[in-house]
């Protein structure tokens, strides 16, 4: 099953992820500890689903 990396949008494989962050009783799954950290400090921003955003690739 392949997930959609919240912060670069980077469809990813729940057991290839890089990481995993627990917020507000879901779980998030990320490529990269940098999309990871970039979530964590500001995880209302990419939850929005109307914003686009870009990270590390």
């Amino acid at each position: 099953m392949k997930i959609k990396d919240p912060v670069c949008g980077m469809k990813i494989k729940i057991h290839e992820a890089a990481e995993k962050f627990e917020y507000m009783g879901k779980e998030y799954y990320f490529c990269s500890k940098e999309c990871s950290e970039k979530f964590k400090s500001d995880p209302n921003k990419f939850i929005q689903p109307s914003k686009k955003h870009g990270c590390c690739h």
